[in-house]
């Protein structure tokens, strides 16, 4: 029998996939990427904390689940702008976020 390239592609099965995990449901129990100074460093608070930056969601709307980062309780309501005494800057956001994505990637979930 003489296989051709096609042939032995089209007979190859995918390798079972790992269920993945929804991004927001990853982010219990893992670190705070953000560690704004008001951190708690309480893993058992960590929630995905959507940014809402740059026109990425309207009024209300959250924007997808990959635009989110770890953050504990007091770091969200830094980054959401309920506690105003924190200040932050965007490089502070650009790191925690390109650690969530490095830590969702390790966990294979995108």
């Amino acid at each position: 029998m003489n296989l051709t390239g096609q042939d032995i592609y089209a007979s190859t099965k995918p390798a079972p996939k790992k269920r993945k995990v929804p991004l927001r449901e990853a982010a219990r129990g893992q670190v705070c990427t953000l560690r704004f100074g008001c951190c708690n460093h309480n893993p058992e608070t960590t929630v995905l904390a959507h940014l809402r930056m740059f026109g990425w969601a309207g009024t209300s709307q959250k924007p997808p689940d990959f635009l989110g980062v770890f953050a504990c309780s007091e770091c969200h309501d830094a980054l959401d702008r309920r506690n105003r005494a924190q200040e932050w800057g965007y490089d502070d956001v650009l790191r925690a976020l390109g650690e969530t994505l490095i830590l969702q990637s390790k966990m294979g979930n995108i």
